[in-house]
């Protein structure tokens, strides 16, 4: 008897462990190209963190509505990756959707769900786990015409067409979200591919040029090749990131030039003062605790600038560059 019990406590540990994964949170992983044009269509995530063999994603064009939830008047694709290894910070998946032709293939791993089509109209790709009705938001990224003629906070604003969609709430743009923009007309651009720093870089500065549209190349009617990724990417995961980190107030990165990110650890709200050389306030913004966002800076001028952070009745002071 006392045999049969340690058999079956046995085969239900290796049944659980057999099936387990590693949840992932905000910005661990990141899109780093899609594309649009010709038969195949196709996208590609970074990794961010060491994941578990077992680990699945999902992914969709599926829009995001303002009121927090997919848009079902214009459903779309949506379809779960699944690691079949253990796999890397600093790796590179591609998944082709062969314009909706066939299930898409990944270059490593399974993939199960929908066919998907990437529209050449503008679109958008939200990564997440859980559900569909109740998902946890990872990154996203959208190429749609943008008729503020730069990127916002919050992509479409609202999910109205199969090409239009709102930021989920989780989700910031320069930090887990990069809106492409057609730099020269602020029109879509059907293919993209991420082309700035890659080597010997933390997480957080990976994740802040990534999601900075300045930093990616792109064409309204060639293809990039993704696989093997331009590129190879090394993820200094060591807890010495760069950038400054005052009081669990971390600012980067540091130089900026688009965006500022700032996270707040605290589990209080902080209070954020960025002021110029003259003295004067020129933004200010509060982050609730355990809260991140991204701020605009490309409208202000080359120097240096005092950041005053706030928080649980004491003061700190930084000072960053903007180029």
């Amino acid at each position: 008897m006392i045999k049969k019990i340690i058999v079956s406590i046995y085969l239900l540990f290796t049944c659980f462990t057999g099936f387990s994964q590693t949840t992932l949170q905000t910005g661990d992983v990141a899109f780093v190209a899609i594309n649009s044009d010709g038969n195949t269509d196709d996208f590609s995530f970074i990794l961010l963190k060491d994941i578990d063999v077992n680990t699945s994603i999902n992914f969709t064009d599926n829009g995001w509505t303002s009121s927090g939830a997919f848009n079902n008047i214009y459903p779309e694709s949506h379809i779960q990756w699944l690691a079949t290894e253990d796999l890397d910070a600093g790796t590179i998946i591609q998944i082709k959707t062969f314009n909706g032709t066939q299930l898409p293939v990944a270059n490593s791993g399974t993939i199960s769900g929908e066919n998907m089509t990437i529209s050449v109209a503008g679109d958008q790709i939200l990564a997440y786990q859980g559900s569909k009705s109740s998902p946890s938001f990872i990154a996203a990224i959208s190429f749609n015409k943008n008729d503020l003629l730069a990127p916002g906070d919050n992509f479409d604003g609202d999910s109205y067409s199969n090409s239009t969609s709102a930021l989920p709430d989780e989700l910031s743009i320069g930090y887990s979200a990069v809106q492409i923009v057609n730099l020269s007309t602020y029109n879509e651009s059907d293919n993209a591919i991420y082309n700035g720093s890659t080597t010997n870089s933390t997480k957080s500065v990976l994740l802040g040029e990534i999601n900075n549209y300045l930093n990616w190349e792109t064409s309204n009617s060639t293809p990039f090749s993704q696989y093997p990724f331009p590129s190879e990417f090394h993820v200094d995961l060591s807890t010495n990131a760069e950038g400054m980190k005052e009081n669990n107030v971390e600012l980067f990165p540091n130089p900026a030039s688009s965006f500022l990110n700032i996270v707040n650890n605290n589990s209080y709200a902080s209070y954020i003062q960025i002021i110029d050389s003259k003295g004067l306030l020129v933004k200010d913004l509060t982050l609730n605790s355990v809260q991140t966002k991204s701020v605009h800076v490309d409208d202000l001028k080359p120097g240096m600038y005092i950041v005053k952070i706030t928080s649980n009745n004491n003061q700190y002071i930084e000072k960053i560059i903007i180029q």
